[in-house]
């Protein structure tokens, strides 16, 4: 394999949610300790659609182009008049860990009901419109009578003032409402520490957990939790996870060591090996996949081989097959870093990974599951379709952010019938998720350079197939086991 093919493309300008999840690519965000309110930009309404990959925290991005820091905070995207700037100190949000309550029950880390200012800028269809119509329609978990006395008293404000219920929503409003966060359930499984040394922790991901604050999640969450139980303040995550991936993180203490794993993952000085359980048996000894990747929507996170995407390469080798549930346990060893993929190259090759919510999804995919590709038409119709759930939920995320409720299904927990009411909000709590939907059999499970090691114990459905260590295979590396 020539060093072209693992050559990682340094003009890409893509936005921070498509950096490469598991693959470990570089992402360093800046994940701060409280400090006094400052001047921040509102993020609009986020859903987690099908899609299981992070999107950029509302916090300083040091990695990015697309987000530029000033004295008064972040600013992502677009660029403000002062006129919206000014908007934004009045609504400016509270974002520290004192309402960070946790408790554990049947098996989950739990997050007490805290109360939270949720604000966005107005989107295009609310323009024009009386504030009170937008709320009924948008956001139906709750009636019109509620609403009508959350704008007199104030909870419902625009811009920063208090406004009236017939309020004609405009082009760059502001719109926020002080509501009771319910946030979802993770695993209660500990965010352990394993090593720490040379200004980075490496941290044993579990499956469940988001690493940062993003859509419904923001304390339950891996820096959120590091900085609460553990006491740390300023944290930059070198590699990035999605939420149902387990295993090896690198976090850096600083930015500058921060930027010495950046450029190490861009020259590609940085060997990574994951496990995963795909479906199917895998063809034995060594199988190598350089199908191109690209993006078939960057709302979506949604990536498929296509002839037109950019050089990808993942090398796979079998490490058990079980005949009994004809799945694989299988290494991947990914060369370059795209998004999703370990995921998009297994879809291709016909062995996806079992429980992956997106590209092991034949309601989706259709009868081959993508297996070898789909075509351009079939494309336009999967991110149409996608995209029109992803707008249902987007829509309700809000609801979801306020009270964990909604018009559909989320996180495979319906509402129970006799489900107990928030003193507070008065809405119905929600079942936990069941545990097949807090997990993802991907694995992050070795990171090797010239100078240093580290690995992660196995998960249980892997362990069964554990491949030679890191010290039998490269014996010249120190080892630092994790």
């Amino acid at each position: 394999m020539t060093d072209a093919s693992c050559a990682k493309d340094l003009t890409d300008t893509r936005p921070d949610h498509m950096a490469p999840v598991e693959s470990g690519a570089p992402c360093i965000t800046s994940i701060q300790a409280p400090q006094p309110p400052s001047l921040v930009e509102p993020q609009a309404p986020v859903a987690e659609p099908l899609v299981e990959s992070e999107q950029p925290p509302a916090t300083i991005h040091q990695g990015s182009k697309r987000h530029k820091e000033s004295k008064h905070g972040h600013y992502g995207g677009e660029q403000q008049t002062k006129k919206q700037k000014k908007r934004v100190d009045l609504v400016k949000p509270e974002d520290d860990l004192k309402d960070a309550q946790y408790f554990f029950d049947n098996g989950l880390r739990k997050i007490k009901p805290y109360f939270f200012k949720y604000q966005t800028y107005a989107k295009g269809r609310w323009l024009g419109r009386p504030l009170i119509e937008v709320f009924n329609t948008e956001f139906r978990d709750r009636d019109n009578a509620f609403y009508e006395r959350a704008i007199q008293d104030g909870r419902i404000k625009v811009n920063g003032d208090t406004v009236s219920q017939s309020y004609i929503i405009k082009n760059s409003d502001i719109v926020a409402h002080d509501i009771h966060r319910h946030e979802p359930p993770v695993a209660d499984l500990p965010v352990k520490v394993v090593r720490q040394e040379d200004g980075v922790i490496i941290v044993d991901k579990p499956s469940s957990i988001p690493v940062h604050p993003s859509g419904r999640y923001r304390h339950n969450t891996v820096l959120h939790i590091l900085m609460q139980e553990q006491g740390y303040k300023d944290l930059f995550p070198v590699n990035r996870l999605d939420r149902l991936t387990s295993g090896l993180m690198i976090i850096a203490l600083s930015v500058k060591k921060a930027r010495e794993f950046e450029l190490m993952m861009q020259r590609c000085e940085i060997k990574k090996e994951y496990v995963c359980k795909v479906q199917g048996q895998f063809p034995s000894g060594v199988t190598e996949c350089h199908q191109p990747i690209h993006v078939a929507s960057f709302k979506l996170t949604l990536n498929t081989v296509h002839p037109d995407g950019k050089a990808c390469s993942t090398i796979f080798e079998l490490l058990r097959y079980d005949p009994l549930s004809d799945t694989s346990i299988v290494l991947a060893r990914p060369i370059t870093g795209r998004t999703h993929q370990i995921r998009v190259h297994l879809q291709w090759l016909g062995y996806p990974i079992t429980n992956d919510p997106l590209y092991h999804n034949k309601d989706i995919w259709g009868r081959l599951n993508g297996q070898g590709g789909i075509s351009e038409e079939m494309e336009k119709d999967l991110v149409k379709k996608l995209l029109e759930r992803a707008e249902l939920e987007d829509e309700l995320d809000y609801a979801l952010a306020a009270s964990n409720v909604g018009m559909v299904q989320i996180d495979g927990a319906p509402n129970h019938p006799k489900a107990e009411f928030c003193h507070v909000c008065q809405l119905p709590s929600r079942e936990d998720p069941v545990p097949d939907k807090r997990v993802m059999f991907l694995h992050a499970w070795k990171y090797q350079a010239k100078d240093w090691a580290f690995e992660t114990d196995l998960p249980d459905w892997a362990k069964e197939a554990a491949p030679p260590t890191i010290s039998e295979t490269s014996p010249e590396r120190d080892l630092l086991p994790v």
